[in-house]
C-alpha cells in the first residue's frame, strides 16, 4: 500500500488550485530537462574520460567482453552522477533501480565468464615453469615468444576479471544506496510532524476554507454530473445504463442466492477439513465477485464512454476499490469464522467471538473505503491542507474506535468463566485471545495518540497497515491450510491424479508420500516468505530488495576472499552424495559380484571393500572442494587451524581410525577369526573405521575400539590358519580293559568325517587310579567354527560305545540281623489285636472307610525272591482311628 500523503501548502480556491497546479508542473517540467542537460554533460565527460587513453590504444572490438564491460561500466557513471544529486524523488530512485538491474546481471555474467578464462591463462602460463635467473643459461627465442604471449594473455584476463570484480562491487554499493534513499524518504514523510487536530488554529483555516471547498466541490463534480446526464441521451448513456443494469443484476443475485448458498452448506453432513476449506473458497467467491465485477462495469463503462474527467477519475476509482474490498474483507471473515455455521468453521472460537471478528472486519473495511473515498475528492477539489488533515486524522480515529469497541466485545461473559470453572481447566476465547486483544488495543490507542499529537500521515498508515495484517493473516490460515491438506489428499490419496502418478511413472506410494511431506514443507516455506514480504512491504522493504539478498545468497558474496553462495553449497552437496553413491555401488559390487569368484579370505575381502570405500570417500570430497572452488591452501589453513581441537577434543577418535587403518593394512585380526580380547570371545564380524564388531557364542555383539585391539592384548586362535582342536577327557572304571578303550576312542574320532586323518587322532592314558583310569582324545578338525558340533557329535558316540562295554551294574541288598525277637513280639500284638470280640473291637473293625483313607497308607515292597518273602512277618493290622481325637 503506497503512503498516503497531503498537501503542504493550503489552496483557498479551485482557481488558485489550478494556478499552483500548473507551476508546479512548469517547475517540474524545468527540472527534468535542467536533469536531463546534466545527465547529457555528464554522459560527454565521461565519454572523453574513457576515450582518451583509448587513442593511444586499440579500441575494442565492438561486442567483445571489455566492450560490454565499458559499455556497463559507463551505466553505472551515469547511474551514480544521478545519485549525488541533492534530494533525489522516491519515482526517480526507482528509475534508476530498474535501470540498474540489467547491468548487474550484465556484470555477474562477465565475471562468470571470464573466471574460468583466467584460469586458463594461469595454468598455461605456469605450464612453461618459472623464468630462469640471469646467471642460469637463456631460453630460446621461441620459448621466451611463447611466455611474453601467454604472460600478456594472463595479463589482459586478469585485467578484466578484475575490473568486472570492481564494476560489479560499485553495482551491488549503487543498489543498497539506492535502497537506503528510498527508506530514508519514506521515513521523513511518514513520520512528519504536522498540526495537531488538536490545536484551534486547524479548525480555524478549515472553517474559513470550507466555503471555497464547497463552491469547488459544486463546481467540479456538479459540471460532472450535467455531463453525465446530458450523455445519458445519446450512445453514451445506452452503455452506462447497460453497465448499471448489469451491476444491479448482479447485486440482486448475490442478495439472492448467497443466503441459500450458506443455508445449503449449512445443513451438509460433511464436516471434513478439506471439504470446509473448499466451501470457505466457494463463499470468497460468491460473496467478493459479483461487487466487484459489478464496480467494474460501472468504472470501465464511464471510462469508455469519456465520461470520467481527470480530475473525477480518482474519486470514482476509489469508490470501485472501496466496494470492491469491502466486498472482499466481509466475504473472507464471514468464510473463515463462520457465525451462523459453526461446523465449517476454520478458527475454533465460540459463535460470540466470530460475530465479533467478522463484525470487526466490516467494520474497519467500511471505515478504511469511505476514508479513501473522501481522501480522493478532497485531492480532486484541491482542498485546504487544515481540511485535509481533519478528514485523514477524523478517519483514522474512527478507524481506531470501530477496533477497540470490536476488541471490548471479545470477552467472555462471567456464566462462561464460571462454566469453565467448575471442571477441568479448557481455556475460552478471551484467554487464546488475549494477545491479539491487547496488541489491537495498543495499536488502536498508538493510532488515536498519533492523530491527535500531529503525526496524522503515521496514525493513518498505522490504520492501513493494521488491517492489512489482519487480511493477510487470514489469507495465510486459509492457504496454510489448503497446502497442509490439499497436497496430501492430492498425491497420497486415491484420486485421479495419484493413480496417474501411480500408474503411468511407477511410483509406489511410500513414494508419493515421501514426494508430497517434501511438497508441503517446501510450499509453507514458500508461504511463510511471501507472507513476511507482504506484512514487511509497506514498511519500506521491497519485493526487490529480498530478492537482491536471496540473489546474492544464491550466487554468492565474498567472506574473506572465498566465494560463499547457497548454489556453491548446494551443487557441492550434489557432487557429494554423487561420489559417495558411486563409492557404495562400487563396494557393492566387489564385494557381492567380484571378490566371491576368487579364493580370497572374507577377512582380505573385507580389507579391500573397506579400503576402496576410503578411496572412493577421499575421492568424493576432492571432487567436491573443487566443484566449490576452494584451493588447498584454504583447505591447509583451516586443518592447521582444526589441528589443536582435533589433538584435544578429538584424540580417541583419531586414535580409533588409525587404528583401524592399521587393522586392515598389517591383518593382525581379520573377519572370521575366532579372538579373545578380555573376557569376551568370538567371531570378528566387521571391522569399521573406528570400532570391530564380534559375535559372541550367545548371539551378542560386542563393539570393541580399534585402539584396543593394536594396543592390548588379543589372541587370535586362527592367527595363521583356521584349523581347531577337540579335545575330550574321559574317566572309565578299572574293570575295563584299557587296549579296548583306546581302539574304541581311536576308532570313533576316525570314523567321524569333519576329523582330519592328518595329524590322526591321538588317545592318551592319563592317570592310573585306584578303581578309575583317565583317557584323552584328541583330534584336529579343518575349521575352527566347527569344533563344538565335532566335539558333542563326539561325545554321543563315545557315551554309546561305553554302554556297550560295561556291565549292567547289579543293585546292593541290605540285611539286617538280630532283629528276630522284635518282629514275634510285634507279630502276637497284631494276632490278639485281631481276634478283640468286644464292642469296641467292633466299632474299630466297622471304622468308616473315609477315616482309614485320611491317613497315609503304608507300602510294603514285595520280596524279591521267596526266601524274603517267608523272613518278613506279616504286617499288623492298623488300628482303627479315634473319633473323639479329632
Amino acid at each position: 500500500m503506497a503512503v498516503p500523503r497531503v498537501e503542504s501548502e493550503p489552496n483557498h480556491s479551485a482557481g488558485q488550485g489550478l494556478t499552483t497546479m500548473a507551476a508546479h508542473r512548469a517547475h517540474a517540467s524545468f527540472r527534468g530537462l535542467q536533469g536531463l542537460l546534466t545527465a547529457c554533460l555528464v554522459l560527454l565527460v565521461l565519454t572523453l574520460s574513457v576515450a582518451g587513453p583509448s587513442f593511444a590504444q586499440a579500441p575494442a572490438e565492438p561486442g567483445s567482453l571489455r566492450a560490454r564491460l565499458d559499455i556497463v561500466r559507463a551505466d553505472l557513471a551515469q547511474i551514480e552522477a544521478t545519485l549525488a544529486s541533492p534530494d533525489p524523488s522516491d519515482a526517480e530512485l526507482q528509475r534508476q533501480r530498474l535501470r540498474l538491474q540489467p547491468s548487474l546481471d550484465q556484470l555477474r555474467l562477465i565475471v562468470d565468464e571470464q573466471t574460468p578464462k583466467v584460469d586458463q591463462a594461469k595454468l598455461r602460463l605456469d605450464q612453461l615453469g618459472p623464468k630462469p635467473e640471469a646467471s642460469a643459461p637463456a631460453e630460446s627465442a621461441e620459448i621466451v615468444r611463447d611466455r611474453e604471449a601467454r604472460a600478456k594473455a594472463y595479463a589482459d584476463a586478469d585485467e578484466t576479471l578484475k575490473i568486472a570484480r570492481a564494476s560489479l562491487l560499485q553495482a551491488e554499493q549503487l543498489q543498497s544506496s539506492i535502497g537506503d534513499k528510498r527508506r530514508d524518504i519514506f521515513a521523513k514523510q511518514l513520520f512528519a510532524a504536522g498540526p495537531s487536530v488538536a490545536n484551534p488554529e486547524v479548525w480555524g483555516n478549515a472553517i474559513a476554507t470550507a466555503p471555497e471547498d464547497l463552491r469547488a466541490s459544486g463546481y467540479i463534480f456538479g459540471g460532472w454530473l450535467e455531463g453525465v446526464s446530458d450523455a445519458f441521451s445519446g450512445t453514451r448513456g445506452t452503455v452506462v445504463a447497460l453497465a448499471l443494469m448489469g451491476a444491479l443484476l448482479l447485486y440482486l443475485a448475490r442478495a439472492r442466492y448467497l443466503p441459500r448458498f450458506k443455508a445449503r452448506f449449512s445443513n451438509t453432513q460433511d464436516t471434513g477439513n478439506l471439504h470446509c476449506l473448499y466451501i470457505a473458497l466457494a463463499h470468497i467467491i460468491a460473496g467478493a465477485a459479483p461487487p466487484v465485477l459489478a464496480s467494474w462495469l460501472i468504472y470501465k463503462a464511464l471510462n469508455t464512454t469519456g465520461l470520467l474527467p481527470p480530475r473525477i477519475q480518482p474519486v470514482i476509482w476509489a469508490v470501485v476499490v472501496g466496494l470492491a474490498f469491502f466486498a472482499f474483507v466481509q466475504a473472507l471473515a464471514d468464510a473463515l469464522f463462520a457465525p451462523s455455521s459453526p461446523q465449517r468453521r476454520l478458527v475454533k472460537v465460540m459463535d460470540t467471538t466470530a460475530r465479533s471478528v467478522v463484525w470487526i472486519a466490516g467494520s474497519l473495511a467500511a471505515v478504511m473505503s469511505i476514508g479513501k473515498v473522501f481522501e480522493a475528492w478532497l485531492q480532486a477539489i484541491a482542498a485546504g491542507l487544515a481540511v485535509s488533515i481533519i478528514v485523514k486524522a477524523f478517519f483514522a480515529i474512527l478507524f481506531a474506535l470501530a477496533l477497540i469497541a470490536g476488541l471490548y466485545r471479545i470477552r467472555d461473559d462471567d456464566d462462561v468463566e464460571q462454566e469453565a470453572c467448575l471442571g477441568p481447566y479448557v481455556p475460552v476465547d478471551g484467554a487464546s485471545l488475549g494477545p491479539v486483544r491487547i496488541l489491537g488495543w495498543i495499536i488502536g490507542f498508538g493510532i488515536i495518540a498519533a492523530a491527535l499529537g500531529g503525526y496524522v500521515i503515521f496514525a493513518a498508515f498505522l490504520a492501513e497497515q493494521a488491517l492489512w495484517v489482519g487480511i493477510v493473516a487470514c489469507l495465510f490460515l486459509l492457504v496454510f491450510q489448503f497446502i497442509d491438506l490439499g497436497i496430501p489428499r492430492l498425491l497420497s490419496g486415491k484420486g485421479r491424479f495419484a493413480l496417474t502418478l501411480k500408474a503411468g511413472m511407477g511410483l509406489r506410494a511410500a513414494t508419493l508420500d515421501k514426494i508430497s511431506v517434501v511438497s508441503v514443507g517446501v510450499l509453507k516455506l514458500l508461504l511463510i516468505a511471501v507472507t513476511v514480504l507482504l506484512v514487511l512491504a509497506p514498511w519500506g522493504l521491497e519485493s526487490s530488495d529480498f530478492l537482491v539478498s536471496l540473489r546474492a545468497a544464491f550466487f554468492g558474496f565474498q567472506v574473506g576472499g572465498v566465494t560463499v553462495s547457497l548454489s556453491t553449497i548446494v551443487v557441492g552437496a550434489i557432487v557429494f552424495a554423487m561420489g559417495i553413491g558411486a563409492t557404495r555401488a562400487m563396494q557393492r559390487w566387489l564385494e557381492n559380484q567380484f571378490l566371491p569368484t576368487t579364493t580370497l579370505d572374507p577377512g582380505l575381502r573385507n580389507s579391500i571393500t573397506t579400503a576402496s570405500g576410503y578411496i572412493g570417500y577421499i575421492a568424493a570430497a576432492a571432487i567436491t572442494v573443487t566443484a566449490v572452488g576452494l584451493s588447498l591452501e584454504r583447505l591447509t589453513l583451516v586443518a592447521s587451524a582444526l589441528s589443536v581441537g582435533i589433538g584435544f577434543g578429538l584424540q580417541s577418535v583419531v586414535s580409533n581410525f588409525v587404528s583401524g587403518l592399521i587393522l586392515l593394512w598389517e591383518r593382525p585380526i581379520r573377519v572370521g577369526d575366532q579372538v579373545l580380547v578380555g573376557d569376551v570371545e568370538g567371531i570378528v564380524k566387521r571391522i569399521n573405521v573406528r570400532s570391530t564388531e564380534i559375535a559372541t557364542f550367545d548371539r551378542a555383539t560386542v563393539i570393541v575400539p580399534n585402539s584396543n585391539l593394536i594396543s592390548g592384548v588379543v589372541r587370535n586362535r586362527v592367527r595363521n590358519d583356521r584349523t581347531g582342536r577337540v579335545l575330550i577327557a574321559l574317566t572309565v572304571p578299572r574293570s575295563l580293559d584299557a587296549g579296548q578303550v583306546r581302539a574304541m576312542l581311536s576308532e570313533v574320532a576316525s570314523n567321524h568325517g569333519d576329523v582330519m586323518q592328518k595329524p590322526p587322532p591321538a588317545v592318551m592314558f592319563k592317570k592310573l587310579g585306584t578303581t578309575t583310569m583317565d583317557f584323552e582324545l584328541v583330534c584336529v578338525v579343518g575349521d575352527v567354527e566347527i569344533t563344538g558340533r565335532v566335539n558333542s557329535d563326539l561325545n554321543f558316540a563315545i557315551h554309546k560305545r561305553l554302554a556297550e562295554m560295561e556291565p549292567a551294574a547289579s543293585v546292593p541288598e541290605l540285611m539286617v540281623r538280630g532283629l528276630e525277637g522284635v518282629e514275634h513280639s510285634l507279630g502276637s500284638i497284631a494276632a490278639a489285636v485281631g481276634r478283640g470280640d468286644g464292642p469296641r473291637s467292633r466299632a474299630k473293625r466297622e471304622a468308616p472307610a473315609p477315616v482309614r483313607r485320611s491317613r497315609k497308607p503304608v507300602v510294603a515292597e514285595e520280596p524279591e525272591d521267596e526266601e524274603a518273602e517267608a523272613a518278613t512277618p506279616a504286617p499288623a493290622p492298623e488300628p482303627a482311628k479315634d473319633d473323639s481325637k479329632e
